[in-house]
């Protein structure tokens, strides 16, 4: 592993080089799994595109393994792209994208790409076995372009289904459903286009339940950004359905639940994408995205000085209330609390700050780096110098600000107020992270750990 000052303590974040997107996560034999887009090769993302692996038998400490899928066929000979992870039958099976660029004067939308699916057992969750080619663009509808990819795979009675973001020719982003018997023959069930306007392409997308209620997840790319809402070059967030995507809901029911108005992002901050979803043997329903974006107009010259780029978020429980999914870090986070205390310290800490009902203050500040604060409703994250290394400022609508907690690590800060119905997700880079003072004068109470 990397040295730096600001390597984390406690996120997954790539041993060298770049990381990306979560993939396959799940439990599996008695130990959390999480893959990742992985180019160790450089921490600007040039090079090979593989999968890494992390485990962990508690959610709270990681152990990296090793980069069990490579690009090492004709099927993915230009990258090892997001997938999922299907584990309901004994085995776990990782199904991903394999990107495929033909030599050639092509646009790679329309022409030029192929975007297959594959499937990789682990029988002891550690060891891949043989890569199967399942489903190629020729099995995909005629009206589709290039870009069909990211497989979600699940079970519903007696068959299992497999969901794909994709871009149509024309350019409007969908969602492609298969259905097979076996998970090895698949066959189209649905494709469905949302009536309003998502963008060219819904990527990473997911479908998953929490408390008994039915949840589709995607990330836009294209739309049209807001004042308050699409802050980001793509975005994150959920529909919730009220019937399901396997055919029970029509397409115009479906319109009415995936549109705009229904449509919640997962966070609001500068540095988050790619979330997916998945289940603890108690029952609850985990979420962790990439802590960056693609194609963002801001850097990370830090991390990249230091030899790595990005991180994942915090592991975060997902609990449905008030017509939303509240989120905050999986309880698990709190064995690793070492020493309470009132101010931050140590350079990685988890400090909850307490108000009363605040609609127009400030909440806190880092240094003279950052403020957060609350006016009028809204929400307000803004950076005052060069420490977002070129991120400025981000807001949310907000009911009365009651509770913030408040967790850096080294250079990520992770904001969740009032129990996790508004997330801000974005890097700090201070000068010296073992040296950060918390400002919060409008705070009735302010008090914390350190996190080791």
């Amino acid at each position: 592993m990397l040295e730096g000052k600001y390597r984390h303590r406690f996120h997954i974040q790539p041993p060298e080089g770049w990381l990306n997107d979560p993939n396959g996560s799940c439990w599996f034999d008695g130990k959390y799994h999480i893959f990742f887009q992985y180019t160790p090769d450089s921490p600007t993302g040039e090079g090979g595109r593989y999968w890494g692996h992390y485990v962990s038998e508690d959610l709270a400490h990681f152990t990296y393994v090793d980069t069990p899928i490579v690009t090492d066929t004709e099927w993915d000979s230009d990258g090892v792209y997001s997938g999922t992870a299907y584990t309901g039958d004994g085995v776990l099976e990782a199904y991903y994208t394999g990107n495929v660029k033909h030599p050639g004067d092509y646009d790679y939308i329309n022409e030029g790409r192929g975007h297959n699916v594959l499937r990789v057992d682990f029988k002891d969750g550690i060891h891949p076995g043989e890569k199967q080619l399942l489903l190629t663009n020729d099995d995909y509808p005629s009206d589709l372009s290039c870009h069909v990819r990211d497989p979600k795979v699940w079970k519903s009675g007696e068959a299992y289904y497999m969901l794909l973001g994709m871009r149509s020719r024309t350019s409007k982003g969908g969602l492609l459903l298969m259905k097979s018997p076996d998970r090895k023959k698949w066959s189209l069930a649905r494709e469905y286009f949302p009536e309003n306007d998502f963008g060219y392409m819904l990527e990473c997308p997911d479908y998953f339940t929490v408390d008994g209620r039915q949840f589709v997840g995607f990330c836009p790319q294209g739309m049209r950004h807001e004042s308050d809402r699409f802050q980001n070059t793509y975005e994150s967030g959920y529909c919730e359905l009220n019937g399901d995507i396997i055919g029970s809901a029509s397409d115009e029911e479906l319109s009415r639940q995936i549109s705009i108005e229904c449509f919640q992002e997962w966070d609001k901050g500068f540095d988050f994408y790619a979330p997916q979803t998945f289940t603890t043997p108690d029952g609850r329903q985990i979420l962790i995205g990439w802590a960056g974006v693609p194609d963002a107009g801001y850097e990370n010259a830090p991390t990249i000085a230091e030899g790595w780029q990005h991180s994942m978020t915090l592991l975060r429980e997902l609990k449905a209330k008030n017509g939303k999914l509240y989120q905050l870090p999986v309880r698990e986070l709190d064995t690793r609390h070492e020493k309470q205390i009132t101010a931050p310290e140590g350079g990685a800490w988890d400090m909850t700050l307490e108000f009363d009902n605040v609609s127009d203050a400030e909440l806190f500040r880092l240094n003279d780096d950052l403020i957060f604060s609350v006016k009028d409703g809204r929400l307000r994250l803004e950076f005052l110098n060069d420490t977002g290394d070129g991120r400025t400022v981000r807001h949310a609508e907000s009911s009365p600000v009651k509770k913030i907690r408040l967790i850096f690590d080294r250079s990520l800060l992770e904001i969740f107020v009032n129990d996790g119905e508004t997330v801000f997700t974005t890097r700090y880079y201070p000068e010296d992270p073992d040296d950060v003072i918390l400002k919060a004068d409008n705070a009735k109470s302010l008090e914390g750990w350190t996190i080791v």
